[in-house]
């Protein structure tokens, strides 16, 4: 139950209302699991391609005989591993509300009015989808992190490289 939710009073509204409210808040969570679904595709493949790339560019660069080239590899790949640990961070098992509910969640309440309950049902939802939003939310900014540490792999390469081949000193 939420702080806009407190004081709502289900007495006196219809069955057909309470169900449609109710209704509007299973397919809303329906939509949010789909969506994380998805993020979690996304964020796991980005981890794989990250890993990937950091894995070839410090072979490249421990391989290649130039202290320029390895400290370009060695830059450019520890970017790319963090970026690869964000996207996994990203993809983390964590708690999220799925629709529905367990039926034995009833057991002790079916005496009560059938719009009440529905209402009361309502209100969890509410809550359960501001609760999912935050871990969607958590997601989205590790991700987002890991891109921007991909985009910035090159630039610390490029500086790394300048580095190692003396042009700093």
């Amino acid at each position: 139950m939420t702080a806009e939710t407190a004081e709502i009073d289900w007495v006196g509204v219809s069955e057909a209302t309470a169900r449609q409210i109710m209704a509007q808040g299973e397919t809303f969570m329906q939509a949010q699991l789909q969506a994380a679904i998805a993020a979690d595709g996304r964020a796991t493949a980005m981890a794989g391609l990250y890993t990937t790339l950091a894995l070839a560019v410090l072979a490249a660069g421990f391989g290649y005989p130039d202290k320029s080239a390895l400290m370009a590899g060695l830059c450019s790949g520890v970017f790319l591993i963090f970026a690869a640990f964000f996207a996994s961070w990203a993809a983390r098992p964590c708690d999220f509300y799925f629709p529905g509910n367990q039926p034995s969640q009833w057991f002790g309440v079916r005496t009560i009015d059938l719009p009440l309950l529905l209402g009361g049902e309502a209100e969890n939802y509410d809550a359960r989808i501001v609760f999912n939003e935050a871990a969607l939310a958590s997601s989205k900014r590790a991700l987002g992190r890991s891109h921007i540490l991909a985009a910035l792999a090159p630039m610390a390469g490029i500086f790394g490289g300048l580095f190692g081949f003396g042009a700093w000193f």
